[in-house]
């Protein structure tokens, strides 16, 4: 059975507020709606409590076309704004040696994610990459952790950076690390580290004692 790592993408892997806030923002100004500051749309975003839908659009659901025109624009911005942690790649890099399958759950459109990574040259660096789509929903639901573990073996870390990452990561009855290297958001009654060295440290130590499911 395969130990794997599970990368959240936005916050965890790419620091990417930049690209996601100048797309919202695109989105409300074709709806007439006034911009929305950055700190506050990456507060309703990693908010399980809040409905992003209708904070961003005043919508239940969003069009085909609203979903078309929001991926082209955010793969734009992404290819113009977005950049990888070094700490995310000091993980991979690490753990790859040791034989680990790294992985991708992101909350962004499943469509977008392939060319997103290719862009940032690390596309071959992952075994399975999941996204947001009609038949995936978001986090904290546990599915796409769940579709990556029925793959490769439940023997799996989640790393992320959100209360949401946390829930879908306690959802799915696996192990979550919380990194604060992008939001510098620390959440209580989980393991918190500020940097690669933490990470690894604290992987080994699971490791060791065989403790990945929770």
């Amino acid at each position: 059975m395969s130990r794997v790592i599970i990368f959240d993408m936005d916050g965890t892997l790419v620091d990417s507020d930049k690209a996601i806030c100048n797309t919202i923002n695109y989105m409300r100004q074709g709806l007439n709606m006034p911009p929305l500051d950055d700190n506050e749309i990456i507060e309703i975003i990693n908010n399980p409590a809040k409905n992003y839908m209708m904070e961003f659009y005043a919508v239940e659901r969003v069009s085909q076309n609203m979903i078309k025109i929001f991926e082209e624009e955010y793969q734009k911005n992404y290819f113009l704004h977005a950049k990888i942690y070094q700490d995310a790649l000091d993980i991979m890099d690490y753990f790859q040696k040791m034989g680990y399958k790294m992985t991708v759950a992101s909350n962004a459109p499943d469509t977008s994610l392939n060319q997103i990574l290719s862009n940032l040259k690390i596309l071959d660096k992952f075994e399975i990459i999941v996204g947001a789509s009609a038949t995936m929903p978001c986090k904290p639901a546990p599915d796409m952790l769940n579709f990556i573990t029925n793959r490769l073996g439940n023997q799996a870390i989640f790393i992320g950076d959100s209360y949401k990452d946390k829930l879908a990561a306690k959802n799915a009855k696996i192990e979550y690390i919380n990194v604060t290297w992008g939001a510098n958001r620390q959440i209580l009654d989980s393991i918190n580290c500020q940097n690669a060295k933490e990470v690894i440290e604290k992987i080994d130590l699971i490791c060791k004692f065989d403790t990945f499911v929770i």
